[in-house]
């Protein structure tokens, strides 16, 4: 065998034992067909999702926090009614698209958000550049003069009042990306002992592997399939025998990573 050859066959052979890792590009249609497959038990996400709500509207129960915000709620919202006030014209309307906006109740907080527009009204308002925070809303008023005012629905019953400030198309519409879609990881593992294989991420279970796989893809039943956020996540994966596993997974939009949990990659 010469060099190059060689050089080949290693390539190969580091793809092959990549511990059963890989991404697969998925739609809508395959998330739906695979919805009971997504862990829908995850208290971790959802309490991921209760706090980057509270913390949107500064209603965290730290109160040192919770001053602080309100503080720089008062100052930001200061600029932009004197910004608004020293305006003799406003856009006519706002043209379809998304748009970053500040948003705030006059008082607790005033948040960065992005908002689609559709025929000069506001169709969505979703939190933290990520689809998956849409904030549920009744409309009070269009969009006149660069603002509208909402009322947000919340989990409890009641609503927050806010206006929405499209500050930075004052001059020119200046559109921007729509949210970030969700992706999802599969973890799986073929030792015998996997349904007591528990899934951490930061201190926080996610879940668990349900039984033992030979093979897994994306959304396999017995799998722990997460729905998560773009980005990187840091993982801690426990069972008994003393057996673990540690490391850092991308989270790729519309992507589904599969990660296999066995004996060559335990820690």
């Amino acid at each position: 065998m010469n060099k190059t050859s060689a050089i080949s066959l290693l390539i190969i052979l580091s793809a092959i034992s990549s511990f059963g890792q890989s991404y697969t590009r998925i739609n809508q249609v395959a998330v739906q067909q695979n919805y009971t497959y997504i862990n829908q038990n995850n208290n971790a996400g959802l309490n991921n999702i209760a706090y980057s709500i509270s913390s949107f509207r500064n209603a965290l129960a730290d109160e040192k926090i919770k001053l602080r915000e309100i503080e720089k709620a008062k100052s930001q919202l200061r600029i932009i009614k004197n910004l608004y006030s020293e305006r003799t014209t406003f856009p006519e309307t706002i043209i379809d698209g998304w748009y970053l906006v500040k948003v705030t109740d006059n008082f607790n907080y005033c948040s960065d958000a992005k908002v689609l527009v559709n025929e000069n009204e506001i169709k969505q308002i979703v939190i933290e550049n990520y689809a998956e925070l849409s904030l549920a809303f009744t409309p009070i008023t269009g969009i006149k003069n660069a603002k509208s005012t909402v009322n947000i629905n919340l989990k409890n019953g009641t609503t927050d009042t806010v206006e929405i400030y499209f500050l930075y198309d004052l001059d020119q519409p200046n559109t921007t990306s729509e949210p970030l879609q969700a992706g999802y990881v599969t973890f799986w593992s073929d030792l015998k002992n996997a349904k007591t294989i528990e899934i951490w991420f930061k201190k926080q279970k996610q879940g668990k592997i349900e039984k033992q796989l030979e093979e897994a893809e994306c959304f396999t039943e017995g799998g722990l399939t997460l729905k998560l956020k773009p980005g990187s996540y840091d993982f801690k994966a426990e069972s008994r025998g003393a057996k673990s596993w540690s490391g850092t997974i991308e989270i790729r939009e519309n992507e589904c990573y599969t990660y296999s949990l066995n004996k060559k990659n335990k820690d």
